[in-house]
């Protein structure tokens, strides 16, 4: 999939485990695991981003993180 610009990219709405809803981007995951309680970013390298807060209250700071990251990738990679 080759995207010209991050207006390219589709979502879809996310449910948490803990009954959070995010709109997310294709491109990023949503883990609620002993592995992983976060997000993962796979467009390029597979990322991590885990929540930020031990009790998993972080989720929308991380998904920050990891869009950030992936409107970068795109814009600098464009695959």
């Amino acid at each position: 999939m080759f995207l010209n610009s991050p207006d390219d990219i589709e979502y879809r709405d996310l449910t948490t485990a803990r009954g959070e809803v995010f709109r997310v981007p294709i491109f990023i995951e949503r883990f609620d695991d002993a592995s992983l309680t976060g997000w993962q970013l796979r467009y390029g390298d597979w990322t991590d981003y885990p929540d930020a807060r031990p009790d998993h209250t972080g989720a929308a700071q991380a998904l920050e993180k990891a869009m950030a990251d992936m409107q970068f990738r795109v814009e600098t990679l464009g695959k």
